[in-house]
């Protein structure tokens, strides 16, 4: 017989709440729940929306400066500039030897691309601009795709059903619900499937 070990547990005389009995009813039915540790407190809400504040203010910054012309370099100053002058961290700057404070993919590159002096934005690009922010200890995390003047059909086409894609998602994340529950809702929308390069979507 297999052991069941519990991941979601009510202390020892305390009396079961609601979101305690849907936790434990999906668990009983075999569903992966989350620990009890993982559920925040007001407070650590309130950090986290701190933190998200700032990376947006960050992405805010980038879509008034973001030109063709411009190095994918000069984009990770004013990321780095803006978070450490609002008493933040950028989350990626050294992380595992990542050498920048942002990730700028450019076209066809999929995810993590490394700002570089060498690299300047055409006319005609996509870019994605994926910034992470640590304030007093709370993290946040967010990406924008960004056209440079005009582009192809295609491109354009990508970036939009992207765009909508993630606000069909969003619409799918309940509470109670699950995380298939969006790639479910996003598979059923998505009109534009580029096969592999579904890897690493959603980490």
């Amino acid at each position: 017989m297999k052991f069941f070990k519990r991941r979601w547990t009510v202390p020892q005389g305390v009396e079961p709440t609601e979101m305690d009995r849907k936790i434990m009813f999906y668990e009983q039915r075999g569903h992966e729940v989350p620990t009890r540790s993982l559920i925040k407190t007001p407070e650590q809400i309130e950090g986290i929306r701190q933190s998200g504040k700032i990376n947006t203010g960050v992405l805010d910054l980038v879509a008034s400066e973001i030109r063709a012309g411009m190095s994918t370099a000069e984009i990770d100053k004013l990321v780095y500039d803006y978070t450490v002058d609002h008493g933040a961290i950028p989350a990626p700057l050294n992380y595992e030897g990542f050498p920048k404070s942002v990730c700028t993919s450019i076209n066809e590159v999929v995810c993590h691309g490394i700002p570089s002096e060498d690299e300047i934005l055409e006319e005609g690009d996509i870019i994605n601009v994926d910034v992470s922010t640590i304030y007093k200890g709370y993290y946040s995390d967010a990406s924008r795709m960004f056209i440079i003047g005009k582009t192809d059909p295609m491109k354009e086409k990508l970036v939009r059903v992207t765009k909508e894609c993630l606000e069909i998602g969003m619409q799918a994340a309940k509470p109670y619900s699950f995380v298939g529950d969006i790639g479910h809702a996003v598979d059923a929308f998505d009109t534009f499937s580029h096969g592999d390069e579904g890897i690493g979507i959603g980490h």
